[in-house]
């Protein structure tokens, strides 16, 4: 009995501590269950606040919208978007020169587009609003004057420089507004509030008739143009005979000159005609030409060859005006450019000797700043600043930055803000808080920063160096010392950082993009085919849309990564020029290098043209000098040998190799991305590139022989002839074809396109166009094939009649 008492109490001790647990775990499961319902109210608590919060927020927000602070806060946020948009283009504006980047071209248009309409719409918004700022009369000239002192950007196309009156009338229209506006908040004021906006109005017409009148120089400097045309005219008379294109000696080519003490009232009339006459004497001191700078031994020869850049740059801006190169017909001019500018020795071989190598870096340097100069007088103030008087270029900025500073002060001190709601009858003037006068010292400072270092870094640029230069030839000039230092970091950064335009070659590969299509999925294909039939009906008015689908059109037209422009280019295209300067300056679309290399089984390919029945219009394409088809069936060749050389394991990667498939992409591009930079009309050289890109994408779906005449056939025929040779052979001949076909296709007369396309980071083709103007080589005077192949490459075929 006592065992079994014994176990009776031990079990009932066991359940009892068991039960004692399980009373424990329910209560502290109560008590998590408890917590988590607290901690669920409190949320519940945050949540509300939270809601609370952003409803309240939200009618404040409203309240502060409709009330009358918040109408002058949307004026200030315009305000300083306006400011950005105008920094932006200051800072960037002559950057899409040197850039084809995206966010470079496409930033500077969006914010040259909307920076003139959304200045009007402040000043609108200003003017029309009950609600009045006391700072409202100084952000609205402040916005004046960045609109107008802005020197690296005057118009983003040639287009915008022929408005000179439509932009006179929206600045007058503006003047307007800010004119109603200083009478709303300056009604009644003290002299010393009224001063700093009637001197900053002045300030900004000035600038603003300074943007007129680089945009008329831009569009109407007949009177500069025609000086410079008559002076070319008669230049060679004046070294009678005796020159050297080496030293310049002789060469008396306008690089500054003093226009109304030379020129003006020196017309006259002779045997029976009205002409004028450039009536000058070298000795002039207020003419300064090549032959003087290259005597001057206090220059650098930075300093000279930036005048020398400058003095073509006259004779190229002669052309986009419409008068004749009068020079063009004189040996003289073709010895600048063969004996002169091809013939400089670089530097660590400039002994003289017979070794000595071609400089070919510096030539195209030359006309790399030219057309930088060119560009700069067409799009931006630089060229109205050198023009200018020196109150112009120091004086007034100088001074109005100082101004500037002193209302920046007044304002921060707040001996500018006006009594407190005193305004005109109908209007209503808020307190100016620390808010608006910070913006508004902000903006001044701003202003006054810009006026001060658009002045030093004039000095930096390509303007300041020759005016550095006339001015140490003419020995005058102040603050010489911090000019020289000045023009020294220009050109350190030229030469360390920037160069003056990108310096790269378009490419473009029309069998890789024939190749990418054809190897695409069949959904891509199915998106391609639908985009086509989405298309379709916005090209119901175009002609061609039958014969030309959309979706050929958005299959070939997707250019390749740009490529570096290597000093083996510039080579082999020197080399081309001076190979066609010893052969009469008759330029050739290739023919001359295949016989100088011995292939003439290739000249066939020379005289292609569309197949019969494919001609556009009454007169084919070839009659128009267009070489489209020409350029693409040698493209193709060139990258079908590119293709089989590497498959078969012998592709070859030397300095042919480089410049022939550079080279022929680059045409390839031209042609379908830049065309009216090439012979004939552009929608010729258009159309035939698409009915081309037709016919090979048709043969490459279709897998069959197909018709031999289409040019994708020839050129594939003339890929296996080339695939025969040596590869390094074959390499040599397609390089020096393809340097000889771009020097073909540069001479033109569409000045205007080369000088478009200077704003969109130029063209390599505008830099040979421009050598070949100044060689004397103004179009191309192209040999027939069947002569070439008789005198064997030796003799210069006659221009056909």
């Amino acid at each position: 009995m006592c065992l079994e008492s014994i176990l009776a109490v031990t079990l009932c001790g066991r359940y009892y501590y068991l039960a004692l647990g399980f009373n424990y775990m329910s209560a502290l499961f109560g008590l998590l269950q408890l917590h988590e319902y607290c901690f669920s109210l409190r949320n519940i608590d945050h949540i509300s606040d939270a809601n609370a919060t952003l409803i309240l927020l939200s009618n404040r927000t409203k309240d502060l919208w409709k009330s009358p602070r918040g109408t002058v806060i949307r004026i200030e946020v315009l305000v300083v978007v306006v400011v950005f948009l105008q920094l932006f283009l200051i800072a960037c504006g002559s950057r899409r020169r040197r850039s084809r980047n995206f966010f470079i071209q496409k930033g500077v248009f969006g914010a040259y587009t909307l920076s003139s309409s959304l200045v009007s719409y402040t000043l609108g918004s200003m003017q029309s609003s009950a609600i009045k700022s006391g700072m409202y009369s100084l952000w609205a000239v402040s916005l004046s004057i960045l609109f107008g002192c802005a020197d690296s950007i005057t118009a983003y196309s040639l287009t915008d420089n022929s408005q000179v009156m439509r932009q006179f009338f929206q600045y007058l229209l503006g003047c307007a507004y800010v004119g109603m506006i200083a009478r709303t908040t300056l009604d009644g004021g003290s002299f010393f509030r009224v001063f700093p906006f009637c001197y900053l109005i002045s300030v900004s017409s000035i600038y603003f008739i300074q943007r007129l009148a680089a945009r008329r120089m831009a569009s109407k400097s007949w009177f500069l143009n025609k000086m410079v045309a008559d002076y070319m005219y008669q230049e060679h008379t004046m070294s009678r005979g005796a020159y050297d294109p080496a030293t310049m000696t002789g060469y008396h080519y306008l690089v500054e000159c003093r226009l109304y003490s030379t020129y003006i009232g020196r017309a006259y009339i002779g045997d029976g005609k009205y002409v004028t006459h450039f009536r000058s004497d070298p000795s002039d001191p207020d003419i300064i030409d090549l032959d003087k700078v290259w005597r001057n031994d206090d220059l650098s020869p930075d300093l000279k060859d930036a005048c020398l850049s400058f003095s073509l740059f006259h004779l190229l801006r002669r052309r986009f005006f419409g008068f004749e190169c009068g020079e063009s017909s004189q040996p003289k001019t073709r010895d600048l450019v063969f004996k002169g500018l091809l013939a400089k020795k670089k530097k660590e071989n400039d002994d003289g000797g017979a070794s000595a190598a071609i400089d070919y870096d510096w030539i195209f340097k030359v006309i790399e700043i030219e057309l930088a100069f060119m560009y700069d007088f067409f799009f931006t103030k630089y060229a109205a600043i050198y023009y200018g008087s020196f109150m112009m270029r120091y004086v007034l900025p100088l001074v109005s930055g100082t101004l500037t500073v002193v209302t920046a002060f007044q304002t921060a001190r707040g001996l500018l803000r006006p009594p407190p709601n005193k305004g005109m009858e109908g209007s209503v003037i808020v307190d100016t808080t620390a808010a608006d006068i910070d913006l508004t010292v902000a903006i001044l400072v701003c202003i006054s920063f810009l006026q001060v270092v658009q002045v030093m870094y004039y000095w930096t640029t390509i303007w300041g160096r020759v005016s550095f230069a006339f001015q140490r030839i003419k020995r005058k000039g102040c603050c010489m010392g911090l000019k020289d230092f000045l023009v020294k970091i220009g050109l350190w950064v030229s030469s360390c950082r920037w160069h003056h335009h990108e310096q790269k070659l378009g490419q473009y590969s029309l069998l890789e993009s024939l190749s990418n299509f054809s190897s695409q999925s069949k959904l891509t294909k199915f998106l391609v085919i639908l985009q086509h039939v989405f298309l379709l009906w916005l090209s119901v008015l175009e002609g061609f849309s039958r014969v030309i689908p959309n979706h050929v059109r958005s299959v070939v037209r997707k250019p390749g990564e740009p490529a570096e422009l290597l000093a083996a280019v510039k080579k082999a295209l020197v080399q081309s020029l001076e190979r066609t300067h010893r052969h009469g300056n008759k330029l050739t679309n290739g023919a001359l290098s295949l016989s100088s290399s011995g292939a003439y089984e290739l000249l066939w390919a020379c005289s292609l043209k569309l197949r019969q029945g494919l001609e556009f219009g009454s007169v084919s394409l070839q009659q128009k000098e267009n070489q489209v088809c020409v350029i693409l069936a040698w493209h193709i060749a060139t990258c079908y040998c590119d293709r089989e050389f590497s498959a078969s394991g012998s592709a070859i990667t030397n300095e042919h190799y480089e410049v022939a498939t550079r080279l022929s992409k680059y045409c390839a591009y031209l042609v379908a991305f830049a065309p009216k930079l090439l012979p004939g009309h552009h929608y010729d050289t258009w159309h035939a590139f698409m009915l081309v890109a037709k016919e090979a994408l048709k043969q490459q779906q279709s897998q069959e022989a197909g018709d031999e005449e289409t040019i994708y056939r020839k050129g594939l025929r003339l890929g296996e002839q080339l695939k025969n040779m040596q590869a390094d052979h074959c390499w040599e001949v397609l390089a020096g074809f393809w340097a000889e076909m771009l020097l073909y296709l540069a001479p033109s007369n569409n000045v205007k396109e080369h000088v478009e396309c200077l704003a969109k980071g130029g063209e390599f083709i505008t830099h040979l166009w421009a050598l070949l103007t100044h060689a004397g080589i103004l179009d191309r005077g192209q040999n027939d094939v069947a002569d070439i192949e008789n005198n064997g490459g030796n003799q210069p075929a006659s221009r056909p009649t």
